[in-house]
């Protein structure tokens, strides 16, 4: 079989070799482009039905352009797949690949579920990501805390889809969505006859799971007597279901997560503590989204894209000054609060950028109200962006100045100011 063909779209303005790397460590046989110009020309040299992959870089991808050619290229290849990533975070795009061990046998369904599950650079989230990824080896029970709102699902989900169970059903459960009366009918079943209104067996949800995982959100919320239950299934994978005396056995991971501080609610008699050890030998801590300041951008980036996609919208940017707004605000419905504000800014939006007065109102005006804070940072991002542009051109044009004020379209005396003014060193120049 041939190698998996793939187009890759690429910023002039930045070094390629790194992502270029990483697509070649996985057998891809690439097909480059710097503009919409050239990925049209390089698309039409690729049959349709052999071209798998189109990897976008996210702060190239912009304008009526782009906007015909993603269209014309959904219309002649409607299989493909468009990845999107951002050039400062090739880990992240490293990370969506990781279980990939050969481009032409990626699952491209995998592939895309996989993608919002790993995003995050900062080094707690990376952490928290390599502890999951070690949890996904061995079939053990796993017990998943943090904040409301800080990704303990997707955390779940990303154990199953890494795990030897990945092929089997993943089921999830919130328990506080399931009235107290229902929950142990829910998840064990019943048989006919069992209560008033059982008028047939009924599967509950252990057994939807069999094979693969159930979780369960919100286990700190569960009732004692239940509690026991469950317990019971996780020391034997016996369970009975309602009204029915004959055991069942089932294979079934857990992965329980919640919000609440289990170990208080065990001192406080709420929270069995048996059931705590059980499920506490496997712990995974998600951080809360302020923690994780280095991750904004590319989180941003992300879910800007995605909407753009689901709307089939051209692709837009993030402004200096959102970006620095969303490091910030302190987010305290953390991701999911985050994710809800960049979809609702980007469909609002009606320019290439998301701007602050795209965002929902509580964000604008707490932008009114930290203005300054908001400015500071928002001159720093520009000035770090600017010099981040020139050691870039510097590079390419090998230290040459002449070459490089030409590259970045200023004066040779205009290079010189800005050298002096950011400091580049002199290995760079």
């Amino acid at each position: 079989m041939g190698k998996c063909q793939v187009l890759l779209v690429y910023s002039p303005n930045v070094p390629l070799s790194p992502v270029q790397k990483l697509l070649e460590d996985r057998d891809f046989a690439i097909h480059l482009s710097r503009n919409w110009e050239e990925a049209e020309r390089a698309r039409a040299l690729v049959p349709a039905e052999q071209l798998k992959y189109v990897f976008l870089d996210a702060t190239l991808c912009t304008g009526a352009g782009w906007e015909q050619f993603l269209y014309r290229l959904q219309q002649a290849a409607a299989d493909v797949i468009c990845i999107s990533f951002h050039p400062r975070f090739p880990h992240t795009l490293a990370q969506l690949l990781n279980h990939s061990s050969n481009g032409a046998g990626a699952d491209s369904g995998d592939l895309n579920s996989r993608a919002s599950a790993v995003v995050g650079e900062s080094a707690s989230f990376r952490a928290v990501l390599k502890l999951a990824q070690r949890y996904a080896h061995y079939d053990i029970t796993v017990l998943v805390t943090g904040e409301t709102g800080a990704g303990k699902e997707v955390m779940a989900r990303y154990i199953h889809a890494h795990s030897s169970r990945h092929d089997k059903p993943l089921v999830a459960c919130n328990l506080t969505a399931i009235p107290d009366t229902l929950v142990e009918s829910e998840l064990f079943g019943y048989v006919k006859g069992a209560f008033t209104g059982a008028d047939k067996h009924k599967k509950g949800l252990i057994e939807a799971a069999e094979g693969g995982t159930l979780f369960l959100d919100e286990i700190g919320d569960l009732q004692p007597a239940t509690q026991l239950k469950l317990l019971r299934f996780l020391e034997s994978r016996e369970f009975y279901k309602v009204g029915d005396s004959t055991a069942k056995t089932a294979d079934v991971r857990i992965i329980a997560a919640t919000n609440k501080d289990l170990e208080r609610a065990m001192v406080e008699k709420g929270f069995r503590e048996d059931l705590y050890y059980r499920l506490n030998s496997a712990r995974l801590i998600v951080p809360p989204l302020r923690e994780r300041v280095e991750d904004l951008l590319v989180l941003a980036t992300t879910f800007v894209e995605q909407v753009c996609q689901q709307s089939q919208r051209p692709l837009m940017k993030v402004s200096s000054s959102v970006q620095s707004l969303l490091a910030t605000y302190p987010w305290p419905g953390n991701i999911r609060e985050f994710k809800n504000a960049i979809e609702s800014a980007v469909m609002v939006a009606d320019g290439e950028y998301v701007t602050l007065s795209d965002l929902p109102m509580h964000l604008q005006r707490y932008a009114t109200s930290h203005h300054e804070e908001i400015g500071v940072r928002t001159i720093h991002r520009i000035d770090e962006a600017e010099r981040d542009v020139i050691e870039e051109a510097l590079q390419r044009a090998r230290g040459d100045r002449a070459k490089t004020a030409a590259l970045l379209g200023i004066s040779v005396r205009t290079l010189y100011r800005k050298l002096e003014k950011f400091a580049v060193a002199a290995s760079h120049a």
